[in-house]
Order: structure tokens, then C-alpha cells, then sequence
């Protein structure tokens, strides 16, 4: 009996150690439905809005999306990618483009067979880290204007890292930030 207490100390200590290393902080993997008849190509966006009091001095977004994305925001481009299991984040700096009062992030995301995942953390100086992340406030919508417009539909949430098979996304090594992330 103690040995399996410990054994289950040691796990539940691990996983809270994993969960404060984890460089997401509080955002959820997220994707447009869980409802897929058949493996088919899928687009979509993710949208959702944030207001800041005055322009950041700094802003840094982390993202991953399973498999492709584009990052917009107020419907100028921030950045682009692809990731599959195992990738680390993709991470941009967003001070230039946000404004202050309301700034609208959209991912355009992307696979090949429909299901996929979508995990967004953003870091604002003076608002500190998780000052929006990807959970079930974001919207969704397969139509191209809600880059502008905002989503119409609430995304399906598959829940905090770990999350099978995308684990707890890395940051990326100086190297691989020289390099990219397109394969």
C-alpha cells in the first residue's frame, strides 16, 4: 500500500511540475469540430478578440497548430507555419501590429485530414503571461471573413497539455527559430 501512495505521489508530483514548466500556461487545444465523417482536407478560423489599454511594448504569442497556420492580427499578417507532433511552438512578436482598445487574433489553421489541434498563449508586458489564451471563449468559422468579422461558432476544446499525440509543445531551440518552422 505505500509503495502505490508513492508511486501516485511521485506522478501527481510530476505532472504538476510538467504543468508549471509548461509554456502555455492555462491555454487549451482547440479545434473547429470532433465531428469528422471522413478524413477529408479542412480550413477554418479561430478567432478571437482582445483589449489592451495602450500599445504593448512587448507581446509575444505562442502557437501550435497540427498542421498548418496562418497568424493574423487586426487582419494583417503576423506569421506562418507548419507543425506535426513533436514541433516546438511557433512564437512571434506582436507589439507592431496590436493597438490599444480592441485587437482581433485569428489563426487560419489547416490539415490535410480534418482533425487537428490549435494551442495559442500570448504574453503582454504589463499584463503578464496567458494575457489570452486558446480555450472555449475563442470562436470558429470555415468562412475567410472572420478574419474581420469574428467567428460564428464555439470550437470543440480537447483540453489542457498533455493531449495525445501533441504532448506539452516545446519552445523552440535558437536554432530551429533561424530555421523556421516549415518543413
Amino acid at each position: 500500500m505505500l509503495i502505490a501512495g508513492s508511486a501516485a505521489l511521485v506522478s501527481l508530483a510530476r505532472a504538476h511540475t510538467e504543468r508549471l514548466s509548461s509554456h502555455t500556461g492555462a491555454a487549451e487545444w482547440i479545434w473547429y469540430t470532433s465531428r469528422l465523417p471522413r478524413a477529408a482536407p479542412l480550413k477554418f478560423y479561430a478567432t478571437r478578440d482582445v483589449v489592451l489599454p495602450e500599445r504593448p511594448a512587448r507581446a509575444t504569442a505562442k502557437l501550435f497548430v497540427d498542421r498548418a497556420h496562418v497568424l493574423w492580427v487586426n487582419g494583417r499578417r503576423a506569421g506562418e507555419g507548419t507543425q506535426r507532433p513533436g514541433d516546438p511552438l511557433a512564437v512571434y512578436g506582436l507589439e507592431g501590429l496590436l493597438a490599444p482598445g480592441p485587437n482581433r487574433i485569428a489563426i487560419e489553421a489547416s490539415h490535410p485530414t480534418g482533425a487537428g489541434g490549435i494551442l495559442f498563449s500570448l504574453d503582454v508586458s504589463g499584463h503578464g503571461r496567458d494575457a489570452l489564451v486558446s480555450n472555449g471563449d475563442w470562436r470558429v468559422d470555415p468562412d475567410p471573413a472572420a478574419i474581420r468579422s469574428g467567428g460564428r461558432y464555439l470550437p470543440m476544446v480537447w483540453g489542457r497539455p498533455p493531449q495525445y499525440p501533441w504532448g506539452y509543445p516545446r519552445m523552440p531551440r535558437p536554432n530551429e527559430l533561424e530555421r523556421g518552422f516549415d518543413r
